[in-house]
């Protein structure tokens, strides 16, 4: 027998408590459990051509608060696609991310932005400074657009800077500095915000020995702090730091385990 059109309209919201109270009790059970990335069944693909390439394959992944963790796999398994799925800077075609209990999955992009800036600090393997701002100037973008004022936002640049070793390089532009001094103060912008997250992808692909060391350092006074870290890396150095390894290939978690620290 058919049902009236109120009736169905009952049903319909209904239907919509129920998920909602559902999305509420897994948000309050993920905070209790000190989850703050959550990524549950996501499908993440792209149009190549006439071809249609699955980068992130049906993938569940949760991070604790603190937690330091390595992402690793062979080039082309969708390590940065991930990372761009949980930092909020892509959105998949299919299943939810919570960050820091929000659901970010499904966000337009004006409120990912602003998620993005206040949570957290993305280290890209090109560093994607911009061009035309010096050093400092790339530092204070980012607190700017935070509405911090002109002056704290100098002040906590020149801060930064002086962490990363480049106090007297601050006045300089990109192309001035070499390639560690430029990855440098991309971790500087990164942590402009002090973010409670930090996301890296192969921050010390193209850089020497020397640098590598001393961001491997930044990296252990970040994880002594408690911040959280996911990075795709293939750096020993950064791996020995790691509480926890995922093994990523063709889309998918193949491997996810603890490790006991080397210091």
């Amino acid at each position: 027998m058919p049902k009236k059109k109120d009736s169905l309209e009952k049903i319909k919201e209904e239907e919509e408590l129920t998920v909602e109270d559902i999305e509420a009790d897994e948000i309050l059970g993920l905070m209790k459990d000190n989850i703050v990335i959550f990524a549950k069944n996501v499908f993440k693909d792209y149009d190549i051509g006439d071809y249609l390439v699955r980068a992130v394959d049906n993938t569940t992944l949760k991070i604790k608060e603190g937690e330091f963790v390595v992402i690793k796999g062979p080039s082309g398994a969708g390590k940065t696609t991930l990372l761009n799925l949980i930092g909020g800077l892509d959105s998949p075609n299919k299943g939810i991310i919570y960050g820091y209990g929000v659901r970010i999955s499904d966000m337009e992009e004006e409120s990912l932005a602003t998620f993005r800036l206040m949570n957290s600090g993305f280290i890209f393997q090109n560093y994607n400074l911009i061009s035309t701002l010096t050093a400092e100037e790339n530092v204070i973008f980012v607190l700017r657009t935070a509405g911090i004022p002109l002056k704290e936002a100098r002040k906590r640049a020149v801060h930064l800077l002086t962490k990363v070793g480049l106090e007297k390089r601050r006045e300089h532009l990109p192309f001035q500095l070499s390639a560690g001094e430029q990855q440098r103060v991309a971790i500087a912008r990164a942590l402009a915000n002090d973010p409670p997250f930090i996301l890296g992808d192969e921050i010390t692909a193209n850089l020497d020995k020397e640098t590598s060391e001393f961001i491997r350092n930044i990296f252990k006074d970040l994880k002594d702090l408690k911040k959280t870290i996911i990075l795709a890396t293939h750096d020993n150095k950064l791996i020995d730091l790691a509480d926890r390894i995922i093994t990523f290939d063709d889309g998918r978690i193949i491997g996810d385990e603890k490790q006991d620290i080397k210091n």
